[in-house]
């Protein structure tokens, strides 16, 4: 298990800020951290959580998860390199919105530059198109989420 102290300090960088700097809606908890499982049985300590619809979870092997009804799916594969990401994406999200929002061509350049970010962070994070921060990053290239 993920300790509550091990968590603070990964994500000390989103500090009062978790909910703005993540496209994640819904409820951020503080340490104490509520914990849960997952339907395999493994423990896990809860980071946020969206009435129940989707959970975003830190595992007791140190991967970031969104829960659903569905299953599971994996964010980031540590908390470092989740806070990592929000901080990128942070940055992606004030330099877009420097950008026209009728200038297509410099949006969709953006978002592949966010993606290739996240890529560089965390490699498994952005490997299928519909993973979470693949998901952001092609919003900001569409202007979705400035």
């Amino acid at each position: 298990m993920t300790h509550d102290s091990d968590i603070d300090a990964a994500l000390a960088s989103l500090d009062g800020r978790r909910g703005s700097m993540v496209p994640f809606a819904g409820t951020w908890w503080r340490a104490p951290y509520p914990h849960t499982q997952l339907a395999d049985g493994h423990a896990c300590t809860v980071l946020a959580d969206d009435d129940g619809l989707q959970t975003l979870v830190v595992a007791d092997d140190g991967e970031v998860l969104i829960v659903t009804d569905d299953g599971t799916e994996l964010v980031n594969t540590t908390v470092e390199r989740f806070a990592a990401c929000a901080c990128a994406y942070t940055e992606a999200r004030t330099q877009a919105r420097h950008i026209d929002e009728d200038d297509e061509e410099t949006l969709e350049a953006h978002g592949e530059q966010t993606l290739a970010t996240f890529r560089g962070i965390d490699p498994a994070a952005v490997a299928g198109e519909n993973q979470f921060w693949s998901v952001a990053a092609e919003e900001l290239g569409y202007g979705l989420t400035i």
